[in-house]
């Protein structure tokens, strides 16, 4: 299966600590990967280089084989296709769902616009649809979670990135927005998700990916005891 996104040889330094070394990494197009570690291990810094949000200290990234490293910056990949959900869910609280939503197709056409806010209306929960005209700071932590999701699916991206889908969420809560993410691999879109617990990641994703102190300690399949095994013996809970 051909790579959407590549890593090549990436280091990077945050506030002059590493955070970042030598890391080698394919994300198959249309998969499910998760990247677990504890916090501090550098899963949000590789986010935003894998995303175009900033450039890596050293090394590449490749979108389908093309060096894309130097189109880092504010706007990322999203052009090309690449969203990127930070942690910590930034939605405009005072903004309505709707407006929130508009927001992702940002300089598109209001025909457009409205296409693309059907379909993906028809794929938030019940109480998302029901509450587009109230303030976003009114929803549920997983409503605005979903919300979030929603308004990167708005740009129609190829791949989605997440970082901490499940920061601050009751199991229940996370296990529908790891539904929802599901729903958008099957539709073809490559979701990755950053994340500190294995839990819900062990359900729903093809590979995982396991980074510690800035460097790749593991990698396997879902279905892989070895995987399983890696788990249960580190630091990651599940």
């Amino acid at each position: 299966m051909s790579a959407l996104l590549t890593a090549r040889g990436i280091g990077h330094r945050y506030q002059g600590v590493l955070a970042l070394n030598d890391i080698e990494l394919d994300v198959p197009k249309g998969t499910f990967m998760a990247i677990l570690g504890p916090n501090g291990a550098g899963k949000s810094t590789l986010a935003q280089i894998l995303a175009g949000a900033i450039r890596p200290a050293k090394g590449q990234i490749l979108l389908e084989g093309t060096d894309v490293t130097a189109r880092a910056g504010r706007q990322g990949l999203i052009r090309n296709g690449v969203a990127l959900i930070p942690e910590g869910r930034r939605l405009f609280g005072q903004l309505t769902v709707d407006e929130n939503l508009m927001l992702g197709a940002y300089g598109q056409p209001r025909a457009v616009r409205e296409a693309r806010l059907e379909k993906v209306y028809a794929l938030m929960p019940e109480a998302v649809r029901q509450g587009k005209h109230r303030a976003a700071i009114t929803l549920s932590g997983g409503e605005q979670q979903m919300l979030v999701v929603g308004r990167a699916l708005m740009a129609e991206p190829r791949a989605i990135l997440i970082d901490e889908p499940s920061l601050g969420l009751a199991p229940i809560l996370t296990a529908k927005v790891y539904d929802l993410l599901s729903g958008l691999r099957r539709g073809g879109v490559t979701v990755v998700v950053f994340e500190q617990l294995a839990t819900h990641a062990l359900r729903h994703a093809d590979s995982i990916v396991v980074i510690n102190q800035g460097e790749i300690s593991f990698r396997g399949t879902v279905d892989d005891e070895a995987t399983h095994e890696a788990l249960r013996t580190g630091y990651l809970g599940h």
